[in-house]
């Protein structure tokens, strides 16, 4: 008996050894490689990860809150397709068109619609739009003037602080009236930004000629002026700043919406890539990245307000 459970043993480890040759010799016979053989899941473990780019505009959060969005939302696009997707931060629209050590971008997550549509216009696809985004935009905003309610103040010695004549008289004036009067200053974050684009744009459907124009670095530095040095300017910010501005009894003068965030993928993305993402975002699946975002959720989106946004803004 045990004469026979021994033989029994060696039996069976030969035939797990002849099953495992017997594969071998198939594959090669057919000419396939090994890695035909693995299954689908180690394939796509094994493949390449992919890049996704973001681009948060003049974003208000601090550096740990865009890390979490930034590793939230890749960890979800690469969950919905199995694949690892490394992301970096500061995508541009030339970065789109060059690779990251040799390897090209195949998502991006973008604040600033003027990318968004210029991107679409390279043949990028729009995966989702952000829901509810049109109280984002840029706004402007002004001091109120003490008792004279309903009016603005503009202009004053402390423009000084500013770089500008201290002689510019100071005014409370009707918010009607800001578009003409000589003491109104604009006093915006980062030239060229896209909310500096938006306010001289807005300003021109007011006026032909645009007023001074100050910039400094941050939005908070445009609050910070204006309610800490008592700067009586016309202050150019989001309205995540914009809030807390309101909160503390300044005026808004005008809001610009915009459509706002969204997620594209490269033009070579299968559509059934996108597809997978697509519904990973429009999904209960997207609630903590969502959270991590501050957004209500995600929609198909229509490019065609993207457009239309670039072209009223270059118009």
């Amino acid at each position: 008996m045990k004469l026979f459970r021994v033989f029994a043993l060696f039996a069976t480890r030969l035939s797990g050894v002849f099953f495992s040759a017997l594969c071998v010799a198939t594959t090669t016979m057919l000419g396939l490689p090994a890695a035909v053989a693995a299954p689908a899941s180690n394939q796509a473990a094994a493949a390449e990860p992919l890049l996704m780019g973001f681009q948060f505009g003049l974003a208000a959060e601090n550096q740990q809150s865009l890390h979490v969005i930034g590793q939230t939302l890749s960890e979800l696009v690469g969950s919905s397709l199995n694949r690892k997707v490394i992301w970096t931060a500061d995508f541009t629209l030339r970065a789109a068109q060059s690779t990251l050590g040799g390897k090209p971008y195949a998502f991006a997550f973008v604040k600033p619609p003027n990318l968004t549509a210029s991107l679409l216009a390279k043949g990028w696809q729009l995966v989702v739009s952000g829901k509810d985004t049109l109280h984002f935009g840029t706004d402007l905003i002004a001091q109120p003037c003490p008792q004279q309610r309903g009016k603005i103040l503009v202009g004053g010695s402390t423009m000084s602080i500013l770089g500008l004549p201290p002689t510019m008289p100071q005014r409370c004036i009707d918010p009607a009236e800001v578009w003409t009067s000589a003491s109104a200053v604009l006093l915006a974050p980062q030239a060229g930004s896209l909310v500096d684009q938006v306010a001289q744009k807005l300003w021109r459907e007011h006026s032909p000629r645009l007023p001074a124009i100050v910039h400094v670095k941050t939005q908070n530095a445009v609050t910070g002026l204006m309610r800490d040095m008592h700067v009586a300017a016309i202050g150019v910010v989001t309205p995540v700043v914009s809030k807390q501005w309101l909160a503390e009894g300044g005026v808004l003068l005008q809001h610009q919406p915009m459509p706002m965030w969204a997620v594209l993928a490269a033009p070579d993305v299968p559509a059934e890539t996108v597809s997978k993402v697509r519904a990973a975002l429009l999904g209960p699946e997207s609630a903590q990245a969502n959270k991590a975002l501050g957004l209500a959720g995600w929609e198909v989106g229509s490019p065609r307000a993207y457009a239309d946004f670039l072209k009223w803004l270059n118009g």
